[in-house]
């Protein structure tokens, strides 16, 4: 905004380059967002990656010249993770709690923001904002990009267990002293949303839907605006996943339908990529269905400008939506890429929605493998007729670009700072 004077936003965000995975790119996005929307970013309190955690370091190169990037000591549990991590309330990033908040408090200093912002995963960010807004009184938004308590894939918050009846009680009253004591609350899911404010009790007006979006500069030279295309590759009908799986949310779904699919028609020409950063629990998993790995490709992780050029060279794209109150971030950029995506969804998830207003692709029912195999028959005839796998609709592609979602959240920060001022 030339000419403008620019507010200044506290960015706490755990996850920053040169960390990699999808947890970086809100913030990171965010941050150089803000100075088209009359904002900067000119400190973010993040961490040095440990050494088991995903780095890209071509992702460094996005983070904005007049941005500082405090990495406080995080000190961690090491070979005694396994048996404290399930006690570490909030999470297992608790050892960055105390340099985070002396980071955060000399960014106050040095910087003199008018607001902060922190987002979780891990929640311990929303802890070290909590501790700023007490002592300063600045406005402060929560951004959960995930559930809290209330997330089904953390072991964490299993009731079956000691540790997990802990962590409900004393996570639980974090959770709910962050919802209070934040000015707003910004979710990337509307199921979320609704749950915050039915069961948690917070109020409507504190909650704001602001989804994550793609980056359209990420796309920029690489891919033009999605269109019907036909299949590219004629030998084989590419199918990619890239992304990030874990212990009880993967893609199993789609190997499981991949297998149906496979002992019906065993000489299918069917070629499944994956990209991944944990190889080896695909390889745990993976030995129940012969068939689909037999024709797999398994490789590590690769940089965000490498993933975004594997997309083009696919004819479709699948990943799991296994969660109704989130959105996996990896869906809008499959979105935004042209290629046609089979998502595996359970009830409720916002897939089915994003994917049917886009025209971007398709969703199977993530408990069918039977349905999903006659879905994947469906779009295999498609390809061996040399027909578009999807009719994506460019006009509603593009109102999932980030900025869109993003101005949502500047917007209300302009109302809380105003607010603020005599």
């Amino acid at each position: 905004m030339p000419g403008a004077q620019l507010k200044k936003l506290l960015l706490v965000s755990y996850f920053f380059p040169p960390f990699g995975g999808a947890g970086v790119q809100r913030a990171l996005k965010l941050s150089r967002a803000a100075p088209a929307m009359g904002w900067t970013v000119p400190a973010v309190v993040s961490a040095e990656p440990g050494p088991s955690e995903a780095r890209d370091p071509t992702l460094l190169s996005e983070i904005p010249e007049d941005c500082q990037v405090l990495r406080p000591t995080v000190l961690r549990p090491g070979g005694l993770s396994r048996w404290v991590g399930p006690w570490m309330s909030p999470d297992p990033y608790l050892g960055w709690l105390s340099g985070a908040i002396a980071a955060a408090r000399a960014a106050v200093i040095e910087h003199a923001p008018d607001a902060i912002l922190s987002t979780s995963m891990p929640y311990t960010a929303h802890l070290v904002a909590r501790a700023i807004k007490r002592e300063t009184g600045l406005p402060w938004v929560a951004d959960l990009r995930d559930p809290w308590t209330d997330n089904r894939f953390l072991g964490w918050y299993d009731r079956r267990k000691l540790s997990g009846r802990f962590r409900h009680w004393s996570d639980g009253a974090m959770e709910r002293s962050v919802y209070a004591e934040a000015d707003l609350v910004t979710v990337t899911a509307a199921p979320l949303a609704e749950l915050l404010r039915h069961r948690h009790g917070v109020a409507a007006a504190k909650v704001l839907l602001a989804r994550n979006g793609y980056d359209e500069e990420d796309f920029a030279g690489l891919l033009p605006m999605p269109q019907p295309r036909p299949p590219r590759d004629r030998q084989a009908l590419r199918i990619l996943f890239a992304g990030s799986i874990y212990q009880g949310y993967t893609f199993e779904p789609f190997l499981a339908a991949l297998e149906a699919l496979l002992e019906k028609q065993p000489a299918a020409p069917i070629r499944f990529d994956v990209v991944t950063s944990n190889p080896g629990l695909y390889q745990n998993f993976s030995a129940n269905y012969p068939r689909a790995k037999a024709v797999t490709t398994l490789g590590g992780r690769v940089t965000h400008a490498e993933v975004i050029e594997r997309y083009a060279q696919a004819d479709l794209l699948v990943l799991s939506c296994l969660d109704d109150l989130s959105i996996p971030g990896k869906l809008f950029e499959y979105i935004r890429s042209g290629t046609a995506v089979l998502a595996f969804a359970v009830p409720g998830a916002e897939a089915w929605a994003l994917l049917g207003d886009t025209g971007a692709g398709h969703c199977a029912p993530a408990d069918d493998p039977a349905r999903g195999a006659e879905m994947l028959e469906q779009l295999l005839a498609l390809w061996q007729a040399g027909q578009p796998l999807a009719q994506p609709q460019p006009d509603a592609v593009q109102q999932l670009e980030r900025r869109v979602e993003y101005q949502k959240i500047f917007s209300r920060l302009d109302e809380l700072v105003g607010q603020r001022l005599p």
